[in-house]
């Protein structure tokens, strides 16, 4: 999906992640990992959700998701930025239209259902943002320590870090090292992960990141949010 792959760091890596890892065992264990597959599960079961992806460094946000399932159908609005150009990339899919638009466009661009372009999500079929495995991933067998610490409220974290040597294995992640996600488990619907944050150096430089999940209406509409580019030329 050309907004993932374009406009998120977070998502780079952690499919670099995957690739790393395609090849090892992920049967392992550690501790705090039955909570971490728990709240994969309950992520995987939401109808619907609004997610950020925040630059904990400077506070930008680099990625937003609002979505829901109608029926079998994902609807969602999704935004990506790209922090070195300052681009953006704004998607609004219904089911039956996907209208894109991208930094440089003096409109929106659209692809009915059936037509060429056109693409949707359903509950068989993902979106990387409605799946807990992908959004909330973890790699058992690359774990150099991880422990839980219990919050107020009965809220828990789970923290883990991952071996260098493992993440290595890809040219793609050369550079990335101290590689760790926090797991934040809140007491609603019991141990839904309301949070993960994923740290790491690359090139010696810290690089860290916040996924925020919140619950929605699952009746409520998603509607298209419009660029500021679009609203401010049509002024």
């Amino acid at each position: 999906m050309r907004s993932l792959k374009k406009y998120s760091l977070i998502y780079i890596i952690m499919v670099c992640c995957i690739a790393v890892l395609s090849g090892c065992s992920i049967t392992g264990s550690y501790e705090g990992k039955d909570l971490v597959d728990r709240a994969k599960k309950l992520h995987t079961e939401l109808e619907a959700a609004h997610i950020q992806v925040k630059d904990r460094i400077n506070g930008v946000i680099v990625q937003e998701i609002w979505y829901r399932f109608a029926g079998d159908v994902m609807q969602y609005m999704y935004i990506g930025r790209d922090q070195e150009t300052g681009e953006e990339y704004y998607e609004f899919n219904n089911g039956t239209e996907l209208d894109t638009w991208h930094t440089g466009d003096t409109a929106w661009s659209f692809a009915a259902k059936g037509s060429e372009g056109f693409y949707n999500y359903s509950r068989a079929k993902r979106h990387y943002f409605a799946d807990g495995e992908l959004l909330l991933n973890d790699y058992a067998s690359a774990v150099k320590t991880a422990k839980i610490i219990s919050e107020v409220g009965e809220a828990k974290r789970v923290i883990v870090s991952y071996d260098d040597s493992k993440i290595s294995q890809n040219e793609q992640m050369t550079g990335v090292t101290d590689y760790c996600q926090e797991y934040l488990l809140s007491v609603h619907r019991e141990g839904e992960c309301s949070g993960l944050t994923v740290s790491y150096l690359l090139d010696g430089k810290e690089q860290k990141f916040m996924i925020a999940v919140q619950e929605c209406d699952p009746s409520a509409p998603i509607e298209r949010a419009e660029p500021t580019a679009l609203t401010e030329n049509a002024q």
